[in-house]
């Protein structure tokens, strides 16, 4: 096994004897020593100026586009009071059309929620309303039979 090795690294000692004074061959001397030489160019070292200072207040940061608030209002009042939604939904949607901000699904969410919502809420009622005048009409049918039971 030793025979497969093709560097010829010097033999290590016995027990007991003397460490060989013989060096090392040196990474030249192998035959793919050109792959894993280390780089000769030292990385700038930072200045005086530059050194890590544990207190210091990070630059701020860009965290991305800003969101148009009115159309986080949209969605809020979409979901709670649908008409303050559609309002706010549509102004927000000009806005960002007019400044480039994000936000516009946030606003159409509020806008189709408002919308939903409101149509939800005025077909209820016209169910409640249809409701009473077949409950008012169903009572007054039943007095309009002719019959007396008073005597």
């Amino acid at each position: 096994m030793s025979d497969q090795n093709p560097y010829n690294a010097p033999e290590q000692p016995k027990y007991g004897e003397a460490a060989p004074t013989e060096q090392y061959p040196q990474p030249a001397q192998y035959p793919h020593a050109a792959q894993y030489t280390q780089p000769t160019e030292q990385y700038p070292q930072p200045s005086a100026q530059q050194q890590y200072d544990p207190y210091a207040v990070p630059p701020p940061q860009a965290y991305g586009q800003r969101t148009n608030t009115l159309a986080i209002i949209a969605l809020v009042l979409g979901l709670t009071i649908p008409i303050g939604g559609i309002v706010t939904g549509h102004i927000a949607l000009a806005q960002i059309r007019r400044t480039g901000e994000a936000g516009r699904g946030l606003a159409l969410a509020g806008l189709i929620i408002g919308y939903a919502y409101t149509a939800l809420v005025i077909l209820a009622i016209l169910a409640y309303v249809i409701f009473i005048v077949v409950l008012v009409g169903a009572a007054g049918m039943s007095h309009s039979t002719g019959y007396n039971f008073n005597t």
